[in-house]
């Protein structure tokens, strides 16, 4: 950078002396070095900003500052992906998108709205084989108490691990054989999960 484009940046009440001046120049240097990309504009501005701000205001204002807005900005992302995990469940369920368009249109990877889908679908899953095994009359109350605790988890590894403890202690001979094909399928996927 140049002098007078320091001192265009900055302005005629930068609050900085000869020296700073001088320090504030050879960062900036230093900082165009290390983005030196057109598509580093933002990074270098945000880089040089905060160089400059720490001349002239308390180090731990600013760090505080830089911190609460990356802590809005985190925030703020993880809203805007949780809406958009449930546009994606909601859209791909009801056939209105395919996982690869809503992923384009969304911004995000492929990879990560399947992985959404598909935990939305084995949750559905061991919560109807959970269900199944609560509703039985082959298995003791307390057991059937704990089972009902699990339908529903959103966690679905917390859900897989629950259902092959039960399967592990139970019998499901006591089921029709539709409900025994389901709870095998969902015993399969259980295992696959954890």
């Amino acid at each position: 950078m140049q002098r007078y484009e320091l001192d265009a940046w900055l302005g005629d009440d930068h609050g900085l002396n000869d020296d700073q001046f001088d320090e504030l120049l050879r960062i900036a240097d230093e900082i165009e070095e290390q983005y030196p990309d057109e598509d580093d504009r933002d990074d270098r501005e945000a880089a040089f900003t905060a160089a400059y701000r720490l001349m002239v205001e308390a180090p731990e204002d600013l760090v505080a500052e830089l911190a609460a807005e990356r802590t809005a900005a985190r925030i703020a992302e993880h809203k805007a992906l949780v809406g958009l995990r449930q546009v994606a469940v909601t859209r791909i369920g009801n056939g209105d998108a395919t996982e690869a368009g809503f992923a384009q249109q969304a911004g995000i990877d492929r990879m990560t709205v399947r992985k959404w889908t598909q935990d939305q679908k084995d949750r559905a899953l061991l919560d109807r084989a959970l269900f199944e095994l609560v509703r039985s009359h082959g298995m003791p109350i307390e057991d059937q108490n704990k089972l009902s605790e699990a339908v529903g988890i959103r966690n679905t590894s917390g859900q897989a691990a629950v259902l092959l403890a039960a399967l592990d202690t139970h019998s499901v001979d006591f089921l029709s054989e539709e409900a025994r094909a389901l709870v095998a399928r969902a015993e399969k996927r259980a295992r696959q999960i954890v």
